[in-house]
């Protein structure tokens, strides 16, 4: 099972961080984590982890967040820390805070968030001094489930939510049924989309990782566009 993809600053090999599945690994083969080079042609490496950090990482954590050659997790009131370059697990402080917690990029720290059990209303919190592992509360978003409730028809607690920054701005997604919207740092209903199997995503569309040259010809080709679908 893939835990997060990485680029290797020394190498600059892109990576896999991997844990097998018991049931697929050779008898032989021992649990903990592995480090896949993408084309490399090798078999993943073993790299010694502990079997506890890494069951932690699959069972409790929503995804990866690569920051400062490290991938993050959120995790039970701590962050875990894989270090692409030590090959090593820690763990980090952050806020105490209740609810639906995730992390992400903010610019130029690391952001985490949390959706109160209500689901009305989020805290964005900004990590000022990664070092020091110093936090800061940046914003508290109260959703308008007035204003959401009479455009959707209806308010649904039980939505998706996404945190994300763009050029250096805050974003804030819902998604519940049929409905994808923006909600801005004031609380206010910034846009709206309405469309079948949607599915939000804090990934977003990037240049390839190995640019081949048939990619120019390609009709709609567009160097350096925006990252969302338009």
């Amino acid at each position: 099972m893939p835990l997060g993809m990485y680029r290797h600053g020394p190498t600059g090999e892109y990576r896999l961080l991997l844990h097998p599945f018991r049931r697929s690994m050779a008898p032989d083969a021992q649990d903990g984590a592995y480090v896949f080079s993408l084309g490399s042609g090798q078999l993943p490496r073993y790299i010694g982890c502990s079997e506890s950090d890494t069951r932690e990482v699959i069972y409790l954590s929503a995804g990866s967040v690569l920051f400062h050659d490290s991938l993050h997790w959120y995790m039970n009131h701590i962050v875990m820390v894989f270090d692409t370059i030590a090959e090593l697990f820690r763990s980090m402080r952050c806020p105490i805070v209740i609810g639906c917690v995730d992390l992400f990029e903010m610019g130029d720290m690391l952001g985490m968030f949390s959706l109160n059990y209500e689901g009305t209303s989020i805290e964005i919190w900004a990590m000022q001094d990664y070092e020091a592992e110093i936090w800061a509360l940046k914003y508290r978003v109260e959703f308008p489930v007035a204003e959401i409730s009479l455009q959707c028809g209806k308010f649904d607690h039980h939505w998706e939510v996404i945190v994300t920054s763009w050029d250096s701005d805050v974003l804030v997604l819902l998604k519940f049924d049929d409905w994808l919207l923006q909600v801005g740092m004031e609380g206010q209903l910034v846009a709206s989309f309405h469309r079948k199997g949607l599915r939000p995503t804090r990934l977003r569309l990037k240049q390839s990782l190995v640019s081949h040259a048939f990619f120019p010809t390609l009709e709609g080709y567009v160097v350096n566009g925006s990252p969302f679908i338009r």
